[in-house]
């Protein structure tokens, strides 16, 4: 019996069962006859130490190898002394986002890692920080970076050699096919489109739906038939990646068989009034293109119209009836379907995204009274309109609701889906609010709750101002960690971008 499998037995079967360890070598084996004097439960602990640490201290040599090749010179100064201080940290802690952002403002002031961290950010486990990492790795480092095969793993080139692509798709893990999948859309979509289509009937439900969507890459008419095997798929998840890259597709016949109905359902007449009208029954594609029967507590005629609207451009309305998205949500309002109305038309911006229509939308939902749309459902339906937004706009619409002029969605979700980095007049709002705090609310909740996310979100014109001593008032302090943690990152923010301008 080895070693490993004594010190295993003992642990195993417990001292007292198994009193008698028997001879051992290694270092473990000197542990164990210098300390015959101390308990056996503390010599086996003592023991698995030292072969741990033994072990973590390396191996011998096989041989001893000369190389004659050595690393070039540096050309880029290295970084400034606080910043390698502060990267030693922010490694230690491993901050993923602070990070990130260390190495792009080293990269934009040229500057490079000190070597004796190297090795350290060489061995990040996130590719996305040792993509970043590069361009400061300098001469030394990405020589370095060839010496050691756990540092030039296949993980930094996750891109499928365009030779292998066909035996990864065919043999890979599914991860590994769908990263080929998605290379082969963006270089020869025909060839992907063939892939798929010959494993189609042997793919499980979950992987055809995240194949499919994959088309999404370079979808083109020519990718129809293809979509039509998921539209009449039985699996749920398939059906509706199926619908929605249809339904980008104006030309498909899915697409024109929801608009016809759509129009046959919905009339306008001038100067703003908006009628809803279904028909007896529906036509033999019906079903299979979403009109099908609700989900529980849904209502028919509401399931019915979320579904035809959100396979429409909103576009269409707005040039079918010559009006503006104000006008059209606003004799939406007038009608016993308001909410539907408007949660098709909401759902209808994945296919093009108005900042107009989600003005107006919003709108809407603010003014509801809660016994037509309760807070949850509205809540839910503003935030899936925020995510549509554009960066800016979304980061606009925070800042007033920051400022109480807007209410919906709350706060905390707001700024829970407002990009980084913040704009400077949003993030001086945000600490100006958080210093005006006095007692527990639902905005101190949310202002608070967005500590961790405005550490690394709040733009370098902010900093001077976040590095100031805040203290919470009684009330709050249980917020004190998090607000610890907050300041510690903001002061080694504001220590890069002052030791590292361009």
């Amino acid at each position: 019996m080895n070693e490993l499998d004594a010190l295993t037995r003992l642990a195993t079967l417990g001292t007292s069962r198994s009193p008698e360890l028997g001879a051992t070598a290694g270092v473990e084996g000197q542990v164990l006859r210098a300390l015959e004097e101390v308990p056996l439960e503390k010599r086996l602990l003592l023991a698995a130490g030292a072969r741990s640490v033994a072990r973590a201290a390396g191996r011998k040599l096989a041989r001893l190898e000369t190389r004659g090749d050595v690393a070039p010179p540096d050309t880029l100064p290295v970084c400034p002394p606080r910043v390698s201080a502060v990267l030693t940290e922010l490694l230690v802690s491993n901050d993923v986002e602070v990070l990130r952002e260390a190495f792009e403002l080293l990269a934009r002031a040229r500057r490079r890692l000190p070597p004796e961290l190297l090795p350290r950010v060489l061995g990040l486990k996130e590719r996305a920080l040792r993509v970043a990492a590069e361009p400061v790795l300098g001469e030394r480092g990405l020589w370095l970076a060839h010496q050691n095969p756990e540092w030039r793993s296949d993980t930094d080139t996750p891109a499928v050699d365009p030779a292998d692509a066909e035996r990864v798709w065919t043999e890979g893990t599914p991860e590994e096919r769908r990263a080929a999948l998605v290379q082969a859309r963006s270089t020869d979509p025909a060839k992907a489109r063939a892939w798929l289509q010959a494993t189609w009937a042997q793919e499980k439900a979950e992987h055809r739906a995240r194949f499919l969507a994959c088309l999404d890459v370079g979808l083109s008419p020519e990718d129809e038939s293809l979509l039509e095997l998921g539209r009449k798929d039985r699996a749920a998840a398939v059906r509706e990646v199926a619908r929605y890259l249809l339904a980008r597709l104006p030309e498909s016949a899915f697409a024109r068989r929801m608009l016809e109905r759509a129009r046959a359902v919905l009339t306008w007449e001038k100067p703003a009034t908006l009628r809803v009208h279904f028909p007896d029954k529906w036509d033999a594609e019906a079903e299979r293109d979403g009109l099908d029967k609700p989900p529980a507590g849904v209502g028919q005629s509401e399931h019915w119209l979320i579904r035809l609207l959100e396979a429409i451009p909103l576009s269409t309305w707005e040039s079918g009836f010559e009006a503006t998205p104000g006008q059209l949500v606003g004799a939406a309002a007038r009608t016993d379907h308001a909410i539907a109305l408007t949660e098709g038309w909401a759902q209808a911006l994945r296919l093009g995204v108005s900042s107009a229509w989600a003005m107006a939308l919003l709108g809407f939902w603010t003014r509801c009274e809660s016994k037509v749309l309760d807070a949850e459902r509205a809540q839910t339906l503003a935030i899936s309109v925020m995510e549509q937004l554009p960066p800016a706009e979304r980061a606009a619409r925070t800042l007033r609701i920051l400022l109480r002029s807007e209410s919906l969605p709350s706060l905390d979700r707001a700024l829970a889906v407002t990009s980084a980095p913040w704009p400077a007049d949003l993030g001086h709002a945000w600490l100006q609010s958080l210093r005006e705090l006095y007692d527990p609310s639902t905005r101190a909740t949310a202002l608070l709750g967005a500590l961790r996310k405005a550490s690394t979100a709040l733009p370098p014109q902010c900093l001077p101002n976040a590095v100031d001593p805040l203290v919470l008032p009684s009330p709050l302090q249980r917020w004190n960690p998090e607000l610890n943690r907050f300041q510690q990152t903001v002061s080694l923010r504001r220590i890069l971008y002052e030791e590292l301008k361009p």
